[in-house]
């Protein structure tokens, strides 16, 4: 039987030396999914540092970071329909710093650079194609 194969945007990346990811950086779907959860995200760090603020019994602070934490992983992983929290944060804390940021952030800003630059560059790949195929069959 023959086959007919074409490039669907997919890519894989290996994060850290970690773990891979596989998504279309040009998918809608993914992309909402991605923004949906940095906003969630983000509302998430602005509330536990609040909560972190109030804490009178400074022990209850870890079991608060451990909640967060568990709740933080849930959502980066729905993003990627897998497990990668745990291969790419091991037992440290989501809400660990790194580079002024905690570190779930510097991922999905990662991620998110992955998708600006993406899309910019299949922007400008995609009119001089389709003007190539438009003059080829409009004869």
């Amino acid at each position: 039987m023959a086959e007919l194969n074409f490039d669907t945007g997919v890519v894989t990346f290996t994060v850290n030396g970690k773990c891979d990811i596989t998504f279309n950086p040009t998918d809608s779907a993914f992309v909402e999914r991605l923004f949906n959860a940095f906003d969630t995200l983000d509302k998430k760090q602005e509330s536990y540092k609040a909560e972190i603020e109030r804490m009178v019994d400074k022990r209850e602070v870890f079991e608060i970071a451990r909640r967060r934490d568990k709740e933080m992983r849930e959502i980066v992983d729905g993003v990627f329909g897998q497990p990668v929290c745990a291969a790419l944060f091991d037992t440290m804390n989501v809400y660990a710093m790194a580079d002024g940021l905690p570190v779930w952030c510097n991922f999905m800003l990662a991620v998110m650079d992955v998708v600006d630059t993406t899309f910019a560059r299949e922007q400008k790949a995609t009119n001089p194609r389709i003007a190539k195929y438009t003059k080829k069959y409009h004869r």
